[in-house]
């Protein structure tokens, strides 16, 4: 299958600027790039054993390391070696728009690892204007649908965000959207593939909060070659003014939701850009990957559609269907659209979440549930051994790989990619 006209021009274009030499040469587990000044928080421990029931926080959290202009691998990453800076090279037109960027190139998955995101109680969330956040969900959709044309470029440098392309050391090729400048919002970070397998996307809502969770979806962005992925960037205990939502938790030691949990709350640039790949991909499947503390239930994993209702049919059930196929263990996947699954934490629907509500056309995203499912969203709650590196956690990778079918050209596990080497 080929790729669509626009995407396999930006393929082609990425490949053209490989070969006109647009960065300095390095190490093969080099990354160069031109310097960011980015300074993100660093995260701490939030209150242990949460009780909440809009979705769970960690069972312990695990702090990141601060990130500096030269970025190194965090602690529980493969070992790639220390990014190299470097400003890229004149190139010729043929090479743009892709030659025109920063370059980055090495181990994309453990380069994630070092994503900026503002720490618990350090005040680092600053919610965008309403005029902002609608000038970032154009330019994101621009960039989605036209490449990262100089204009684009400019509009997003304007709102903060430096937009560079990465070659993974194992294949593929990349669009990075990131915050630059020392005044970091905890914006998010936010990753395009430019190769894409599945008409899949991944978000990673409490990516420091839900430990484990960065990790799995950058490694599930790359192997399973899903369309793009999502980084919070701020802890959702960030600041402490209330989110107006519907919802509550226990998880910032209060009750109650706060406006830097991008799941629970939309003025933010992560839930624009959730936007933006909606309104671009209108039937793609967006997974919303979360962890929860599984306890003494008997549940590995609680899997929703983003509501609570009883549909035999739902995505939401095969994906647990398929889970339980590759789980080894006593402990087994629950859905919360199944009628005879009635766990321990079977109320663990996202039902608040508000990318999900986005997505099953709730008539206020902040305030109102979903009446109905669109099967174009996954809620997927994880026990502590899932959101690990063993065999349970493969699991969870070959079930999102048995549930959304190889419908694109990319590479991606199981899937027999198609190389566009031709422009059009």
């Amino acid at each position: 299958m080929s790729l669509p006209p626009l995407r396999a021009a930006l393929s082609c274009l990425l490949l053209l600027a490989a070969a006109c030499g647009n960065a300095a040469a390095g190490p093969s587990d080099a990354v160069a790039e031109s310097p960011s000044t980015s300074a993100p928080g660093t995260v701490i421990h939030t209150p242990a054993e949460p009780v909440e029931d809009v979705g769970q926080g960690p069972a312990t959290p695990t702090p990141t390391d601060t990130q500096t202009s030269v970025e190194t691998p965090t602690a529980e990453a493969p070992t790639t070696g220390t990014p190299v800076v470097s400003a890229p090279a004149p190139t010729a037109s043929v090479c743009s728009p892709l030659s025109a960027l920063s370059s980055l190139t090495g181990n994309l998955t453990t380069w994630l690892l070092t994503a900026p995101i503002a720490a618990a109680n350090s005040g680092g969330f600053k919610e965008p204007g309403g005029t902002e956040l609608a000038a970032f969900e154009g330019a994101f959709r621009t960039l989605l649908t036209e490449g990262p044309t100089a204009r684009v470029v400019q509009d997003l440098a304007g709102m903060g965000y430096g937009v560079s392309t990465f070659r993974n050391d194992t294949g593929g090729g990349w669009l990075v959207v990131r915050e630059q400048g020392l005044l970091s919002r905890g914006g998010g970070t936010f990753i395009i593939n430019l190769f894409p397998a599945r008409d899949l996307w991944l978000e990673a809502p409490h990516a420091d909060s839900d430990e484990g969770t960065l990790r799995q979806t950058a490694t599930q962005l790359v192997t399973l070659g899903a369309r793009a992925l999502l980084i919070t960037g701020s802890n959702r205990c960030a600041v402490t003014t209330a989110s107006p939502c519907s919802g509550t938790t226990s998880v910032c030691g209060t009750k109650g939701l706060r406006i830097s949990d991008v799941a629970h709350y939309g003025n933010n640039f992560f839930t624009a850009a959730h936007r933006a790949l909606r309104d671009t991909y209108p039937d793609a499947i967006a997974a919303s990957i979360h962890g929860m503390d599984a306890g003494t239930g008997p549940e590995a994993a609680v899997v929703s559609d983003g509501t609570g209702a009883l549909r035999p049919g739902a995505l939401s059930n095969r994906l647990r269907d398929a889970l339980n196929t590759h789980l080894t263990g006593t402990k087994k996947a629950f859905s919360c659209n199944a009628a005879d699954d009635a766990g321990k934490h079977r109320t663990l629907c996202g039902t608040s979440n508000v990318q999900g509500r986005i997505d099953n056309g709730a008539a206020d995203a902040c305030y109102t549930e979903a009446a109905a499912a669109t099967d174009r969203f996954i809620h997927l709650e994880q026990s502590a051994t899932l959101r690990g590196t063993g065999a349970s956690s493969r699991a969870v990778m070959q079930a999102l790989a048995d549930t959304v079918p190889c419908t694109l050209g990319g590479s991606g596990l199981g899937c027999q990619a198609v190389a566009a080497l031709d422009c059009p």
